[in-house]
C-alpha cells in the first residue's frame, strides 16, 4: 500500500511541477508583444566533436545552436592540424546555407604548444564570433552587436611581424619534449610495475621536416598465487627526414634502432629512402589528401633466441607501397590507408595492412562511425624457434605465429527532437 502511495505522490509532484512550468511559460508568452529575439537569430550548426560546446554557447549567445546541419543557416566546420612546434593550426569554414548560400568564408588561427586549453578555447571563440559577423550583419540582430578592440600597447603590427619572423627565433624552429611516467599496482593476486620515458626533438619548416625521438618502456607483472611473472621491455631510437619537392612531391628517409623482448629483437636496425606523391596540394591537407608512398629499407636484426628460420642474426631488404586517403568535409571525416610490404629475397614473405576510421553523417541526426584494422601476415621472421610454454601464451611474453589479425567496430547514432540546443546546465555533470 505504501509503495502505491509513493508512486502516486511521485507522479503528482511531477504533474504539479510540469504544470507550473507550462503556466509560467504561457504567462511569459502572453507578455511578449514583440518578436522574440531568438526568432531573428541565426541557426548555427557547430561541426567540431572536440570543441568545448558549453563554453562556446555561453560566450557567443546571439545565435541559435541547432543539432542538425540541414536546419542551419550556417555550418561551421572546424579542422585542426598539428604544427611543427607541437601546437595547433585551426581552420574554420563558415558555410552559408539557404538564404546565406552565397557566403563561404574561411578563417585560421594558431595555438602554441605551451598554450592552455582555456587560452585555446578563448581564441577559438573569438575567431567564431568574428566569422559570424558577415552573416549577422544581414539580420535585425546586427543592431545589438557592438565591436570593440583592446590594445595594451604591446601587440603592435611591428611586434606581430617580428614574432612571425623565423630569423628572430632563438630556437631556430626546434621543438623539444621530455616525458616520463610510472605505475605500481598490487593486490593479493597480482603485482604490476610499469615505467616509460621518451624524448623528442623536431624541426619543421615548409622546406624540411626533421624528427628524432627516443623511447623506453618496461612492464613486469608478478602472479603471487602461482609464483610466476611476466616481463616485457623495449626501447627505440628513431629518425625521420623529409624534403619538400614542390606542392605535391616529397622525398625523405627513415632510420631506427630498437630492442624488444616480446618480438625477440635484441637489436633491430633499419634505414632507407622513400618518396611520396600527394594527389592534392599539401596545403589542402586540412580538408583532403591522397598520398602514395614508396620506400625501400635495409634491415639488420640480432635476435634474443634462434628464430624459426634458424637465425640468430640476418640482413634483409624490404620494400613497401602505401596509399592513404584522409578527408575532413561537411558531410564527414576520417581516413583510410593500405600498405603492402614484402622482403625482396622472397615475395611470399609479405604483409598487407588496412587502417580506417570514418565518421559519416548520413542524414540530419543519423550518423555512422566505422573503425577497422586488419593485417594479412606472412613475414614473421623474428619468431622464436619451438613452441611457446603455457605461461608464455597466457601472459603474452612473446609473439606467436599468426597469418591474420583484425579489429572491426561499427557505431550508429541517431538524435532527434528539438533542433535547438542553446541551453547550458552543468548541474550533476560529469
Amino acid at each position: 500500500m505504501i509503495r502505491y502511495i509513493l508512486i502516486l505522490t511521485f507522479f503528482l509532484f511531477g504533474y504539479i511541477a510540469t504544470g507550473q512550468d507550462v503556466d509560467n511559460s504561457t504567462k511569459a508568452n502572453e507578455k511578449e508583444e514583440t518578436t522574440n529575439p531568438r526568432d531573428e537569430a541565426l541557426n548555427v550548426f557547430l561541426d567540431c566533436r572536440w570543441c568545448d560546446r558549453n563554453y562556446i554557447k555561453q560566450t557567443i549567445p546571439f545565435v541559435n545552436y541547432v543539432n542538425n546541419k540541414d536546419e542551419a543557416d550556417i555550418h561551421i566546420l572546424v579542422r585542426k592540424r598539428v604544427t611543427g612546434g607541437g601546437g595547433g593550426e585551426y581552420t574554420l569554414d563558415f558555410i552559408g546555407q539557404g538564404k546565406f548560400s552565397d557566403i563561404h568564408d574561411k578563417m585560421m588561427f594558431f595555438s602554441p604548444v605551451n598554450e592552455t586549453a582555456d587560452e585555446t578555447r578563448k581564441a577559438r571563440c573569438n575567431v567564431i564570433a568574428m566569422g559570424l559577423m558577415k552573416f549577422v550583419a544581414r539580420t535585425p540582430l546586427s543592431r545589438n552587436i557592438h565591436i570593440s578592440y583592446e590594445d595594451d600597447g604591446s601587440d603592435t603590427s611591428e611586434n606581430r611581424r617580428l614574432e612571425g619572423n623565423i630569423q628572430n627565433d632563438p630556437w631556430n624552429s626546434w621543438m623539444f619534449k621530455l616525458s616520463g611516467s610510472g605505475e605500481f599496482n598490487k593486490d593479493q593476486n597480482y603485482e604490476t610495475t610499469r615505467a616509460s620515458s621518451s624524448f623528442s626533438a623536431d624541426r619543421v619548416t615548409p622546406e624540411l621536416k626533421m624528427e628524432y625521438d627516443v623511447s623506453y618502456s618496461y612492464r613486469q607483472t608478478i602472479y603471487t598465487t602461482t609464483e610466476s611473472k611476466s616481463f616485457r621491455e623495449n626501447w627505440r631510437v628513431r629518425n625521420l627526414m623529409v624534403k619538400s619537392l614542390g606542392a605535391q612531391w616529397s622525398a625523405g628517409g627513415r632510420a631506427s634502432i630498437s630492442s624488444d623482448t616480446y618480438n625477440n629483437y635484441r637489436l633491430a636496425t633499419n634505414i632507407g629512402p622513400a618518396i611520396e606523391y600527394n594527389l592534392f596540394p599539401y596545403e589542402e591537407s586540412f580538408k583532403k589528401q591522397f598520398r602514395i608512398q614508396y620506400g625501400i629499407t635495409v634491415h639488420y636484426n640480432i635476435y634474443n633466441d634462434t628464430t624459426n628460420y634458424f637465425k640468430t642474426s640476418e640482413f634483409l631488404l624490404r620494400h613497401y607501397l602505401s596509399a592513404s586517403l584522409g578527408f575532413n568535409q561537411p558531410w564527414g571525416s576520417g581516413y583510410i590507408s593500405m600498405t603492402w610490404a614484402n622482403y625482396l629475397h622472397d615475395f611470399s614473405e609479405n604483409n598487407l595492412g588496412l587502417r580506417s576510421n570514418i565518421y559519416y553523417r548520413i542524414y540530419k541526426g543519423l550518423s555512422l562511425n566505422l573503425q577497422a584494422r586488419a593485417n594479412l601476415i606472412h613475414d614473421q621472421r623474428n619468431l622464436v624457434k619451438g613452441d611457446a610454454t603455457e605461461q608464455e601464451v597466457l601472459t603474452r611474453q612473446r609473439a606467436l605465429k599468426t597469418t591474420y589479425s583484425y579489429t572491426f567496430e561499427i557505431g550508429i547514432t541517431y538524435s532527434f527532437g528539438s533542433i535547438y540546443n542553446n541551453v547550458v546546465n552543468p548541474r550533476f555533470g560529469n
